[in-house]
């Protein structure tokens, strides 16, 4: 596992500002940003390396060589081998992925630093505001950056539980890349990328097309394999298209078009018959002016537009769009600031649930100082100002304290404020769907209320780890974390009789602050080289989630979260050959449950899981190479996303799945 920078506070700058640039073959020093050949080194904001033990933040790094050599279908496959993230997928193809870090959907995600979040919120409800299969497709990435816990405040709203930065490929030489795959279920999956390089002009073209016929799970009521009853077809097509140009031997641009395009049917439940067709497009465009300044000291301005489409039941957009601007300024051989500025405007439209539109518009000032003021201790302090239309001012801080041992261990400590500011979902969501009596039943109201009062959530996060290296093979990772919210945000249910019509039932939602939230957790991770051919890695993270919805029960448990997570994994790999097999597992799930007309409802049915995957890859030649890939081979009943009825999950994990393909390069 490889780690992040030396980097103010919390490593988010170098996120932001270190690692947009894609060029390469030049004096310039942002030629650097993308060489990450050492295990222990990493790049931070101000275009400097910086040992992991000089970092005082959890993050992990999936690197170039683990993305090609396990041929991930995409971002969020690769994400589910990071210890301590948690992928939220429903087990279809046609909705939403999402990210847990910490116990919190509330995670910042960047491309080549540059912020891809929508204001419109989450689809299922939740506090997240990015669906992964938005992103670039994988076979673009250089690597990716995940830091767990407080993005710092540098980034103020949506860094809560973490940062995910996903670092494309860079274009210092002329070069491409083919693969085609296909496997079970009438899966499709085809990929495509060009750079060219010519003298100080770079070109990046990439395309990708994955198909997947139907979905098919495990039931955990009867175990039989099944197909969704309703259609399930999944059709996802990507676009990338990057210019990058040396100005100077200081200065550069850089422009690109990223598009994304989703579309198939996402029926409500695995055992739903109803047509449910849903379409996603994104169309994000962007240009960034980096400089040097003081030989050394990095600078950039970039502004962007994000523009998403969707529909499901009903026409969405949302736009975003903005700046930023960032600056280094080397003060002293042990010091170091980062200032900058940022500004966002965010609209969306929801023409069933707010035709007339909602917006609102964010403007923020931040600095960083790295002070290393011993020899083997340093100090991040961090400050941002916010100005949210509609949350109001608010300045946060945070702070990281850093101790080195040696050269291969560390401890360290870091604090900081939150500031999240409501969505647009949450201001200005209004519906109100009426389901006629059925013999013998209720019929059903159902009402979504947003709430333009609501205040922001704030509160602070902190986190305590200690990072070891022994004898150049094993790497040991220990981190605990704490987070106190007051005024969490989350949708109120409720539900009564309709007292003007008893022949229905009324079903409420309302967004509300729920007073508090508290969250706690710990992870350790492992990984062993056995010798030059095997390899081996483990990890385990627990998380409890507890909110306070001012009722007089006190905390209560969130169970929509399995709080126990276990990763174990054994690779194999030669001049020719790589073969990865890991085990997945959960345990904790509440399985409680209660009787509603009939049904009896529970988040879970099991409350424990494990399943198993593998990722094998020959290397016929130079250029050629052939890979396979199997998803649950145990063929084993689980589910990511809470939700069953009558002992079978609404939303149940694929079932056991292969795919196989074939990789080209030129």
């Amino acid at each position: 596992m490889k780690k992040i920078q030396k980097l103010r506070n919390a490593v988010m700058v170098s996120l932001l500002a270190g690692t947009t640039v894609v060029w390469g073959g030049t004096v310039f020093a942002a030629e650097d940003l993308q060489e990450f050949a050492l295990d222990d080194m990493v790049v931070t904001a101000t275009r400097t390396e910086s040992k992991m033990v000089d970092v005082p933040v959890n993050t992990t790094v999936i690197s170039a060589e683990k993305i090609a050599d396990r041929h991930y279908l995409d971002v969020a496959d690769a994400l589910k081998d990071v210890p301590g993230a948690n992928v939220l997928d429903t087990g279809k193809g046609a909705y939403e992925k999402t990210l847990v870090l910490n116990g919190d959907e509330r995670v910042l995600v960047l491309v080549d630093g540059r912020r891809v979040n929508n204001e419109m919120g989450s689809t299922s409800g939740g506090r997240a505001s990015f669906d992964f299969n938005q992103l670039p497709d994988v076979s673009l990435v250089e690597r990716i950056e995940v830091v767990k816990g407080h993005g710092g405040a540098l980034y103020g709203s949506d860094a809560v539980g973490g940062v995910v930065n996903i670092i494309t490929k860079k274009m210092d030489h002329s070069y491409g890349k083919v693969s085609m795959g296909f496997g079970s279920n009438q899966a499709r999956d085809a990929k495509a990328m060009y750079t060219i390089k010519e003298g100080k002009t770079g070109v990046m073209v990439a395309a990708s097309k994955y198909k997947q016929g139907y979905y098919k799970y495990k039931d955990v009521a009867d175990g039989d394999t099944k197909r969704w009853a309703a259609p399930s077809n999944y059709d996802n097509e990507k676009v990338s298209l990057k210019l990058a140009q040396e100005l100077t031997d200081k200065t550069a641009l850089t422009v690109g078009y990223d598009y994304s395009k989703f579309d198939g049917f996402s029926p409500a439940k695995a055992k739903d018959m109803s047509l449910n067709e849903t379409n996603k497009k994104t169309t994000n465009i962007y240009a960034k002016y980096d400089w040097i300044v003081n030989e050394s000291d990095a600078g950039y301005l970039q502004v962007y537009h994000n523009k998403l489409d969707y529909y499901n039941k009903g026409g969405m957009e949302a736009k975003d769009y903005g700046f930023d601007a960032q600056q280094s300024l080397t003060t002293s051989e042990n010091n170091k600031l980062v200032f900058g500025t940022s500004y966002r405007k965010s609209k969306a439209t929801n023409y069933i649930s707010y035709a007339d539109g909602g917006d609102i518009n964010n403007f923020a000032l931040f600095i960083s100082d790295y002070w290393k003021f011993a020899p083997t201790w340093s100090l991040n302090a961090e400050a941002r100002y916010d100005k949210h239309s509609k949350a109001g001012g608010k300045t946060t801080f945070s702070a990281g304290l850093n101790k080195k041992f040696d050269e291969n261990s560390h401890a360290y400590f870091n604090w900081g404020q939150v500031f999240k500011a409501p969505n647009i979902d949450n201001l200005y969501y209004n519906t109100n769907e009426v389901y006629p009596p059925y013999s013998g039943g209720f019929g059903s109201k159902i009402i979504y209320k947003g709430n333009p009062d609501l205040k922001p959530e704030k509160g602070e996060t902190w986190t305590l780890g200690y990072g070891t290296k022994i004898n150049n093979k094993t790497s040991i990772d220990i981190s605990y974390f704490q987070s106190n919210l007051k005024d969490a945000i989350d949708w109120k249910q409720t539900k009564y009789i309709d007292p003007t019509d008893h022949d229905y039932m009324i079903y409420l939602g309302e967004a509300a602050n729920i007073d508090k939230q508290k969250k706690n957790g710990l992870e350790l991770s492992i990984s062993h080289e056995l010798n030059d051919n095997w390899n081996l890695e483990a990890s385990y993270t627990y998380v409890r989630v507890r909110n306070d919805n001012n009722d007089g029960s006190g905390y209560v448990r969130d169970n929509n979260y399995i709080p126990n997570m276990y990763r174990f994994g054994v690779r194999y790999h030669d001049d020719l050959w790589n073969a990865d097999l890991f085990l997945r597992g959960g345990s904790g799930a509440d399985t409680s449950g209660y009787l509603y007309y009939g049904s009896y409802n529970q988040k879970y049915v099991d409350s424990n899981y494990v399943t198993l995957d593998m990722s094998v890859s020959y290397k016929a030649s130079k250029d050629l190479s052939f890979y396979a890939k199997g998803y649950n081979l145990l063929n084993k009943a689980y589910a990511e996303s809470s939700g069953a009825v009558n002992y079978a999950y609404s939303y149940p994990a694929q079932g056991r799945r292969f795919i196989i393909g074939a990789e080209y390069t030129f």
